[in-house]
């Protein structure tokens, strides 16, 4: 099953340009050109270093070795909303950061020095994305470039350019049974689209049984674990009539239930993955 609004989605920033298929991944440089195509885009961040931000003390930790994730983020200090079901994060290893805000993935080379974040020459993959997760990749992008403060207080990380603050913390790692897991992106391929804001879909695991809910249908399904898969019996659900948007959700979890899904947990995210079908959910109460 396509996503919609994915396979065949134009570029915006090249809207005359060639459509976008999932085979068509990779991953392009961050250069000082595409840099000022995203300010001129108004997704830069401004480039002087605010002073009302005391750098961190030189023999102070630094984030390096952490994984964090946004909890609330400012733009000319008025909240700056991140995509619904999203997660923004931030991993610091061996002098790298790899940066996700949904969708694509940002890597390069990072230092800690001064009390400013310093990435070297980044690049990011080009994974087709529905459109807002295009907008907060290239948002997060031109954040980072623009060097921005940081301040670490225990797990708690404050990133501050001339004009946004970025709040993130260390998430600690959900147990896949007990949370309740929203659904916030399908996937297909190597395309990911985020689910509509008004979709309940989720999947509550038990010991052996998770109880599913499309945002249409709900049902059941038994289960076991193997290592890192999960093998799922033929769910049982109920049997209305679904609205197109609930019936693409439904038909996405239905395909990553599978008799062999492989799944990992990052703190509060979920990953299965059945064939090239599958999921990405969030741990809530």
């Amino acid at each position: 099953m396509p996503a919609t609004g994915i396979v065949n989605q134009r570029d915006p920033d090249n809207p005359g340009g060639a459509a976008f298929r999932p085979e068509d991944m990779r991953t392009r440089l961050l250069t000082p050109t595409l840099v000022a195509l995203l300010a001129l885009a108004g997704c830069a961040q401004g480039g002087t270093t605010p002073a009302d931000q005391a750098p961190p003390p030189a023999d102070g930790p630094t984030p390096a070795g952490k994984t964090f994730t946004a909890n609330s983020a400012t733009d000319k200090g008025t909240p700056h909303a991140l995509v619904p079901g999203s997660t923004v994060s931030l991993s610091f290893e061996d002098n790298r950061l790899t940066a996700t805000a949904g969708c694509n993935s940002i890597g390069g080379t990072v230092s800690f020095s001064g009390g400013t974040l310093q990435p070297g020459e980044l690049s990011i993959t080009e994974m087709a994305c529905d459109a807002p997760l295009h907008d907060q990749d290239k948002w997060l992008a031109a954040f980072l470039q623009a060097k921005p403060t940081w301040r670490l207080d225990g797990d708690k990380l404050t990133l501050r350019s001339a004009e946004t603050e970025l709040a993130l913390a260390v998430p600690k790692k959900a147990d896949l049974a007990g949370p309740k897991w929203t659904v916030e992106s399908l996937l297909a391929a190597e395309t990911a689209t985020s689910t509509p804001n008004t979709s309940t879909a989720s999947l509550t695991f038990t010991a052996n049984t998770v109880a599913i809910e499309t945002g249409c249908n709900s049902g059941t399904a038994n289960y076991t674990v193997q290592g890192n898969t999960l093998k799922f019996d033929p769910p049982l659900l109920t049997k209305m009539a679904c609205a197109d948007g609930s019936s693409e959700v439904e038909n996405a979890i239905i395909a990553a239930l599978g008799p062999a899904t492989t799944y990992t947990i990052e703190a509060q995210s979920l990953t299965l993955t059945n064939g090239d079908k599958g999921l990405v959910l969030r741990a809530s109460s």
